[in-house]
């Protein structure tokens, strides 16, 4: 997930410092979830996503389930 969060920080032109200040977190944090040597919380990923103006499935990488066919 912390290649996500970079990749995504970048494609929105944003420092680490700038996406923590948006999103309320300490820029150290910021810098290890996305070197991977801390596992992100959920409520700071509810706040990164929101400063990113993105969804948590689009943090997490998922992808939305396929539709059930109906009979």
């Amino acid at each position: 997930m912390g290649e996500r969060l970079q990749r995504l920080r970048k494609a929105a032109g944003m420092s680490q410092a700038e996406l923590a200040a948006a999103a309320g977190v300490p820029r150290d944090s910021l810098r290890n979830w996305e070197y991977g040597r801390r596992t992100l919380l959920f409520d700071a990923a509810i706040k990164l996503a929101d400063a990113l103006s993105i969804t948590l499935d689009d943090l997490a990488g998922r992808t939305p389930p396929a539709a059930k066919k109906r009979k």
